[in-house]
């Protein structure tokens, strides 16, 4: 009986010495926030057919949420945050965090006119064929401007200089041109020249927009307003951004 009643104790001395810690608790507004953005992503794959699950959903978020303040606990306790590798790797994690939500920022508050809109529209759909003329250096280039600006025409001057590719009967879409093409001779209307010569792999080139038309496959604006707000959106914050990190000294 002696040796029962002291194993006992032995037992329930063990088991307080591994008694289970309660689990952190989580701000509501933090377990929402996750919740919502998982439902989301999954409305966001139209290929799945199942329905998300909201509860197990959430009792995953809350477990998952919970071992991470843990685990960051540990980590602090442990002096990791001294650590100066582990204290850079975080700001630079911090710093894109951040940035990436500063981008989702614009494009979320970004405004859209009509007008603004249908002119995205006709770039997106416009079709151009393209008349061109190359130089071996930007000197020969601009003195071939300067003939253009006197009169001769383009035409003429594709005579002038020999071994040019012949000119394409074909359209291109404006958008699809590689950069700087697509910046440079999208925009551009029929019969409009590049003002400055364009550098393409040590050759410099003069070209000349001979015709512009509406892509004829090209799918109606109310059909497809929604996507091109959407990018319309999503090129003025890049827009932006480019502009905020111009001002604070770095060139794209």
């Amino acid at each position: 009986m002696k040796h029962q009643t002291a194993a006992a104790v032995i037992m329930a001395t063990a088991v307080a010495g591994f008694a289970v810690a309660k689990a952190p608790d989580i701000d509501p507004a933090r377990i929402d926030g996750e919740v919502a953005r998982i439902l989301k992503q999954a409305e966001q794959r139209p290929e799945s057919k199942q329905q998300p699950d909201g509860k197990a959903i959430r009792q995953e978020v809350v477990k998952h949420l919970q071992s991470i303040e843990i685990l960051k606990n540990a980590a602090l306790k442990a002096g990791l945050d001294k650590d100066p590798y582990i204290r850079n790797q975080f700001l630079t994690m911090e710093a894109e965090f951040y940035a990436a939500q500063y981008a989702e920022y614009l494009k979320r508050t970004a405004e859209i006119s009509n007008a603004e809109l249908l002119k995205f529209y006709d770039q997106q759909t416009r079709i151009i064929k393209i008349q061109q003329v190359s130089f071996d250096t930007p000197e020969e280039a601009r003195a071939a401007q300067e003939l253009l600006l006197k009169g001769l025409s383009f035409e003429e001057l594709t005579k002038r200089y020999p071994n040019q590719q012949p000119a394409s009967d074909d359209f291109v879409m404006a958008r699809k041109l590689r950069q700087p093409l697509a910046g440079i001779l999208g925009p551009m209307n029929r019969g409009e020249v590049t003002r400055d010569p364009v550098e393409i792999e040590n050759k410099f080139f003069l070209f000349k927009i001979s015709e512009v038309q509406k892509d004829p496959q090209a799918p109606p604006f109310d059909l497809i307003r929604d996507q091109l707000t959407q990018l319309l959106k999503e090129d003025k914050a890049q827009q932006q951004i480019h502009q905020l990190l111009r001002e604070n000294g770095i060139e794209q």
